[in-house]
């Protein structure tokens, strides 16, 4: 989402005005969007963000409407087979469920921790009763939980509050949205049949910023993926030693520099487990040193650019220096970017970004099955 759903939210209730927002809580097959597309809808019908346009957004208009003129959450679920997509101007078909829930189920100290995060940087997983078993009591003020990275919550769901707060801490990390389902006793052991409200389900979703990629280098190809990166939706930083290489007028895009020799510079950057680090310095050198230095962090991303036997030279030197093998070929993606045969600065950038959005997406599946193919393989010492 280029504009924040959330910040908008809380600036229209603090007006006092009624609303309504959607969300897909899981998917099946190729349905359009991703799993956590939002679309927000004004009293006066007017929207922000998008669900998947078509007949199917209108449907969810429609409800979000009944809802802000008084009507409760729902969940609608809209099962678009090749046909009834392409009668629908959607490219794809898929199973779609959108819970559609009014702003009311939002607090404003709620809201103003998930804009503070998603403004500031950091991470935190939102928890939604999206649908409560039918045996079991609950009250609006228990079906939200905001669970922090350090642990802290904001908010409570008791009963499931364990399960939860084990989901999020994969949820946090991959970026990737998830709907637990919890059934019955009864159900779960046998005892009578499963029946439509049997099963608890709740949405848990990451609360982040838009990742953040610190791109080492200001030179043609570092433009090139800063570009590309921030058109698929990342925040830039660039860090360069050469003040002429890291400012406004040649990074319009890069809401951040930080300007000064490597290693010193890296006393001022702090990297958490949601960036990125691209590594595109003007020597090998540098290179390196950027590396040995990303490695000690809990970057999400690590990626170098190289030849292989420069790849090779550089994984060799951090080995005898006391790094583990594994470590680095599992966590560097090296040479940087899929492997789609870029050569110009322009391909290579938009092969860098194909690959933030690959993990950014895809999450564990992506680091272990897409770029396992192309690491550089470095033998043990004997």
């Amino acid at each position: 989402m280029s504009k924040d759903v959330f910040r908008e939210m809380s600036e229209l209730k603090e007006k006092g005005e009624r609303g309504a927002i959607a969300t897909i809580i899981a998917r099946k097959g190729s349905a359009p969007m991703s799993g956590d597309a939002k679309m927000l809808v004004r009293e006066d019908g007017s929207t922000m963000g998008t669900v998947g346009g078509g007949c199917l957004e209108a449907e969810v208009w429609q409800t979000a409407m009944n809802i802000i003129e008084g009507g409760s959450s729902e969940k609608i679920s809209f099962d678009l087979t090749a046909s009834e997509a392409e009668d629908s101007g959607h490219i794809c078909g898929g199973v779609v469920d959108i819970y559609v829930e009014p702003f009311d189920t939002y607090d404003v100290d709620l809201l103003n921790q998930i804009n503070g995060i998603r403004t500031r940087g950091g991470s935190a997983a939102l928890a939604t009763v999206i649908q409560q078993d039918k045996a079991r009591d609950g009250s609006p003020e228990t079906r939200k939980m905001l669970i922090h990275r350090d642990g802290t919550t904001t908010g409570e769901i008791s009963e499931f509050a364990a399960e939860i707060w084990r989901e999020s801490t994969q949820i946090m990390r991959q970026g990737q949205p998830s709907l637990l389902r919890f059934e019955d006793d009864d159900v779960r052991q046998g005892k009578r049949r499963r029946t439509t409200g049997d099963t608890t389900e709740i949405f848990v979703e990451p609360i982040t910023a838009q990742p953040l990629i610190y791109i080492f280098g200001g030179g043609h190809v570092s433009y090139c993926i800063a570009q590309a990166a921030h058109l698929a939706g990342f925040r830039i930083s660039v860090v360069e030693d050469r003040p002429s290489f890291a400012n406004k007028e040649r990074f319009p895009m890069a809401e951040s520099f930080h300007v000064g020799e490597f290693p010193g510079i890296f006393d001022e950057i702090s990297i958490d487990e949601s960036d990125f680090i691209s590594i595109v310095t003007r020597g090998h050198a540098n290179d390196e040193v950027v590396l040995e230095w990303a490695l000690k962090t809990p970057a999400r991303y690590i990626g170098m650019i190289g030849s292989k036997s420069k790849v090779l030279l550089t994984y060799r030197h951090l080995r005898d220096k006391g790094f583990d093998t594994d470590e680095i070929v599992n966590r560097v993606h090296a040479p940087i970017g899929l492997d789609i045969g870029a050569d110009t600065p322009g391909e290579i950038g938009i092969a860098v970004a194909a690959e933030f959005v690959q993990l950014r997406r895809l999450g564990d599946k992506a680091d272990q099955e897409g770029s396992a193919n192309k690491r550089i393989k470095l033998r043990k010492k004997s």
